[in-house]
């Protein structure tokens, strides 16, 4: 592990995911967060330039899980648990036994496994070994979620070979979504394909008329500072 995070290890906040309809919780998303005034994405950026980012990732999964289910009590309708995951930690051969462990056992099943896209692993897409690893993982409760949906050329041919379980839209469709009629389109176009088999959430939901149009254009799931910032667990129960 790189000086930086052995000197100040990291630890998770989580934000929450709010059914719209009804204000309930959907799940929660883990996000990395360091004592210092460094960014995650500068230890991310930091442990793949010193050749650690695997197990930066992994121990931001163990951190975020042994940290969530110590304060969530767990059922098959707890909240689920979405944990942002690499596609090079995915094909990392130590990565299966990593999650079959003992750590995850019976959670598996209400943990979402957020697929980041990142410029630097474009290429790991184009691997048939990711789309046998995501296999896998499925076999093992897992549910897989694609990240920023919207925001590349190639996200619609991710869904379609990779078929997820969620999709989640780029924070750029729920900014300003309510003066926009084109990315309400969009959005539209969207609610309807995921409808009966993909879980759709739209991030980036800041102000009251935009998710007001989301409702409107019967967006399931939301995301975003309005419902919820990313803060520490016990916080973010409080204050609903």
């Amino acid at each position: 592990m790189n000086v930086v995070l052995a000197k100040e290890p990291p630890y998770p906040v989580f934000q929450p995911l709010v059914h719209l309809a009804t204000g309930h919780f959907f799940g929660y998303e883990a996000l990395l967060r360091s004592s210092t005034q460094h960014s995650p994405e500068f230890l991310f950026r930091k442990a793949r330039e010193e050749g650690h980012l695997f197990e930066l990732d992994t121990m931001s999964m163990k951190k975020a899980i042994e940290s969530y289910f110590t304060n969530v009590t767990f059922n098959d309708h707890a909240p689920y648990l979405f944990i942002n995951v690499f596609p090079s930690t995915l094909v990392n051969p130590a990565f299966l036994s990593f999650v079959t462990e003992g750590l995850f056992g019976s959670w598996n099943r209400r943990i979402v496994l957020e697929i980041n896209e990142t410029n630097e692993e474009d290429k790991m897409w184009e691997l048939r070994l990711l789309g046998k690893k995501i296999r896998e993982l499925r076999q093992h409760g897992f549910l897989i979620a694609l990240d920023d949906v919207g925001s590349g050329a190639a996200s619609l041919k991710k869904i379609v070979e990779y078929e997820p379980d969620i999709v989640k839209l780029d924070r750029y469709f729920g900014n300003q979504l309510s003066s926009m009629p084109n990315k309400q389109k969009l959005v539209s176009l969207f609610v309807q394909y995921c409808q009966d088999h993909i879980q759709l959430v739209l991030e980036g939901i800041e102000e009251p008329e935009d998710l007001a149009v989301a409702l409107a254009l019967g967006v399931p799931v939301g995301q975003g500072f309005l419902l919820g910032y990313p803060e520490p667990l016990q916080a973010t129960q409080k204050r609903r």
